[in-house]
Parts: C-alpha cells; sequence; structure tokens
C-alpha cells in the first residue's frame, strides 16, 4: 500500500481481534517512532504495551459509544514532557506517522487522547516523570457484522466521513482571503487535500492553512497541538512523496508569525513549510 492510499484508507477501528501482530511489525513501528524527525526537538517517547489484559486496564472500561474500544491486544502510548504543548505537537507528528504506516502494513489503530487511565498508563509503562498524552490502540480489526456496525455508527455520529473542503481550511497567503484550488499549483492542491484527511479529535478539524509566497503556513483554531502535530505529519510525509522533502519550521505562537499573516490573536500560529519546488 502507497502513502496516499494508506492516508485515504486510514480510519479508526475500535473491534479488534485476539490475534497479536507479528514482532518483525511491532519492532518497525517502534524503530519509526524512535527515529522520527520531532519538528519541535522535545523529549516525547513512544512505549509499546502488550497483552489485551494489560491493555484493558489501562483503557476506560465505560467511555461511551465514541471512546470505547475492546479486544485491542496492543497499545502505543505516547509520553511527553509535563504541561508542555510544543512536545503534544511532536506527539501528534510521530505517532501519526506510525499510524499510517501500521495502516500499510494492514493493521488497524485508534487514537485516543482520552477514554484511557493515565495513571494507569503511566503504571504499566514505568514512569512517573512524563505525561501520558495519547495512546493508540494496535491490532487487526474484526470484521463480523456487530464490530463493522458499531465502527460505522461511531463515524456516522462523529461525521467522520464529511471534511470541510479545502476553501473552508485554506487562505491565500492571509487570513480570511478566499483561495481556490482552481488554478493553484497541482501538487499543492494534492497535498493539502491529504492534509484535509487528517483525524482530529471528534473530527473538529481545528486547523487552517495560508498558502502563498512558496510557503504553507499553519494555525489552529483551537488549543489542539496534537491534531495539530497529525496534520503536520501529512503534509511533510506528502511533501516528501513528492520529491520536496522540506521541514516545517515551528514558531509556537510567534508574534511576528501572526503578524506576517493577520491571524487573529485568539488563534495560534503554529509554524511555516515551504513548498515551492
Amino acid at each position: 500500500m502507497d502513502l496516499y492510499t494508506a492516508i485515504r484508507q486510514r480510519r479508526s477501528v475500535r473491534r479488534y481481534t485476539a490475534a497479536a501482530v507479528a514482532e518483525r511489525h511491532l519492532a518497525r513501528l517502534l524503530d519509526l517512532a524512535d527515529g522520527a524527525e520531532r519538528p519541535c526537538q522535545t523529549s516525547i517517547r513512544v512505549v509499546l504495551v502488550s497483552g489485551q489484559e494489560r491493555v484493558a486496564r489501562i483503557l476506560a472500561r465505560y467511555a461511551g459509544v465514541y471512546g470505547l474500544v475492546q479486544g485491542a491486544p496492543h497499545l502505543l502510548v505516547a509520553l511527553s514532557p509535563p504541561a508542555d504543548d510544543l512536545a503534544r505537537l511532536d506527539v501528534g507528528y510521530v505517532l501519526e506517522q506510525v499510524v499510517l504506516e501500521a495502516t500499510r502494513l494492514g493493521l488497524g489503530t485508534c487514537w485516543m487522547t482520552g477514554s484511557y487511565h493515565p495513571d494507569r498508563a503511566a503504571r504499566e509503562v514505568e514512569t512517573e516523570e512524563e505525561d501520558v498524552v495519547a495512546t493508540v490502540a494496535l491490532g487487526y480489526p474484526r470484521r463480523d457484522p456487530w464490530a463493522r456496525l458499531h465502527d460505522g455508527t461511531v463515524r456516522w455520529l462523529v461525521a467522520a466521513r464529511h471534511r470541510r473542503p479545502l476553501e473552508e481550511i485554506v487562505f491565500a497567503g492571509r487570513w480570511g482571503v478566499r483561495w481556490s484550488p482552481q488554478g493553484a499549483d497541482p501538487a499543492l492542491v494534492k497535498l493539502l487535500a491529504l492534509a484535509r484527511l487528517a483525524p482530529s479529535a471528534r473530527n473538529r478539524q481545528p486547523w487552517r492553512f495560508l498558502a502563498g509566497d512558496g510557503e504553507l503556513a499553519l494555525a489552529l483554531v483551537e488549543p489542539a497541538p496534537i491534531d495539530g502535530g497529525i496534520v503536520m505529519a501529512h503534509v511533510a510525509l506528502v511533501a516528501a512523496e513528492q520529491g520536496r522533502p522540506d521541514r516545517w519550521a515551528v514558531r509556537w505562537g510567534n508574534p511576528e508569525l501572526a503578524k506576517s499573516y493577520a491571524i487573529p490573536t485568539s488563534v495560534v500560529p503554529v509554524g511555516t513549510f515551504p513548498t515551492a519546488s
């Protein structure tokens, strides 16, 4: 499966078989998490918890239809320095790359920034100095009718298949200036279309792009740094696939960045990404 197919096919899986994932696949995913770039250069970690009983101890038993995950044989646990939004941005950036690679391997995943017990997760991974800021369930999806019905119902409840059109989340160079894919660089349009498919908590899509002058600026309209990191990963991966592996210049909350793009003070400017070939 290529990257573009993985981005289009990735979905949240909440019902898993008991089958353990092959050790070589787990090692591949952990190596990716360990070696992936951290745009904010923070000391985040991703730790694997294996075994249905251990995973079940961490996940909330009563989380409502949206958050309830059952039967996962593995759980990826993201650890960051305490109360560090930049670290959470790195968590989203790194862990989404792992999620997409797992999708390419035919595995199911489910992002969770709630619906689990942080204290139990910290005990399972034996840490006291770090915050547990996110988990990702990992395993083989169940294919039975009940599992499909449950996951389909959740996707319907959160409108997971519906995304804002690009015209609502992309501005032309400055905040509020209408952007249109008509006449735009086709490679940039494809990049933005695949970034648009990035997952976010309850599918809120809390990001906006400003495209112009050979770079792409990202801003968050909600305090959602993990979601910001996830969409940044989509941009970086697609750009690399297109043969222009540029990097994000992260300037979290920088007033000069906000001034350059006339971003309202109620929106958090995050960073820029070169897009010129």
